[in-house]
């Protein structure tokens, strides 16, 4: 699983300390110096904004691209006023007040992929008192060490990084995440699934870890087996709640199967759908497996999330988002819906 790191930006002197962690995060991964040099200017423009003008300070992550080749993700999330105008913001050298004067344009010439996301408070669909927030900012960058010479970004081997986005960390004053996420492809079919260990801590991240070791042997068996397999895998572990996928996008379709409470939804299909799990607790009880079989298309986005991430969201308050990048919606959802008091995971996959 990818480790990502952060830095809080409340002020000019975390912008600094941001810029100086990812300069050195990049360096380990190989980065030239002028590569390094735009790195630093990337950052040094979110971070001056994020002081300025973000409410309550912004957040930056970073973390190794996914796939095999070498390169560098950042990821920026606020709960500030959002950007009114986007479009404009993203042409090359617009400031939105004495930064740098490079703006959001350039962040998009100086990084091999660029995405951004702007909901401004009072603009979207009313929510009741019980939900959260869903205004702020959140900008995608990625850096390889070695773009491809035609198509930045565009490689083959990084169409991974296009189709999938995932987070996943502990809860808040813990050293381990006792979640876990997995996914490989075997002849055609894709295999994803999100693992929650029962409680946080230790135990939890060994029975999560129990789970993708079993994962990591399948071959195409069906999802009803593989879910008995980690069932009796889970034995000897404190258990864990699980939702499992297999795509068959050349058949258009996908089987699902869970146990407990790990929510999956279907997002931008004719039909969307939230499958029920079937009830029980992996490694303790378990009496009937539910394998629930559902068209697959083109632009359908699946989410995959532990109950770490609250099941209050809506994709109606997050107009356009659900077509962007997943990582993009992967982020913002646990920006505005992680709970504090647990671990928490979200996989999306398009």
């Amino acid at each position: 699983m990818r480790v990502f790191h952060k830095q809080e930006i409340k002020d000019e002197a975390q912008v600094g300390a941001a810029r100086r962690a990812v300069h050195r995060f990049g360096s380990r991964l190989g980065f030239g110096e002028e590569q390094l040099s735009e790195l630093d200017i990337v950052v040094q423009e979110i971070g001056t904004n994020a002081a300025r003008y973000a409410t309550s300070g912004g957040c930056l992550h970073w973390a190794e691209t996914l796939g095999p080749e070498p390169g560098l993700e950042l990821f920026y999330f606020d709960k500030g006023p959002g950007v009114y105008d986007l479009d404009r913001a993203l042409r090359d050298g617009f400031s939105s007040g004495g930064s740098l004067g490079t703006g959001l344009g350039a962040m998009r010439r100086l990084l091999d992929e660029f995405d951004a996301y702007s909901t401004v408070k009072g603009t979207t669909r009313r929510l009741t008192t019980t939900r959260r927030s869903t205004y702020g900012t959140a900008i995608l960058g990625r850096k390889w060490v070695t773009p491809p010479p035609d198509e930045r970004g565009k490689g083959g081997a990084r169409l991974l990084s296009r189709r999938l986005g995932v987070w996943s960390r502990p809860r808040p004053g813990e050293e381990v995440n006792g979640d876990a996420y997995f996914i490989t492809e075997h002849e055609g079919e894709t295999l994803l699934a999100v693992i929650d260990g029962l409680g946080h801590g230790h135990g939890a991240a060994e029975a999560a870890s129990a789970a993708v070791a079993t994962l990591e042997h399948w071959r195409g068996e069906p999802l009803g087996d593989l879910i008995l397999g980690v069932h009796d895998a889970l034995r000897a572990t404190r258990g864990a709640v699980m939702g499992a996928v297999v795509i068959d996008a050349a058949r258009e379709s996908f089987t699902y199967a869970g146990v407990g409470n790990v929510e999956v939804r279907v997002l931008g299909a004719t039909d969307p759908a939230r499958p029920i799990p079937s009830n029980g607790t992996l490694g303790a009880r378990l009496s009937t497996v539910r394998v629930w079989p559902h068209r697959w298309t083109e632009g359908t986005s699946l989410v995959i999330a532990s109950d770490g991430i609250s099941a209050t969201w809506d994709a109606g308050a997050y107009p356009g988002l659900a077509a962007r990048s997943p990582q993009l919606l992967a982020g913002v959802l646990l920006r505005d819906y992680g709970r504090n008091s647990d671990d928490a995971t979200v996989l999306v996959y398009r």
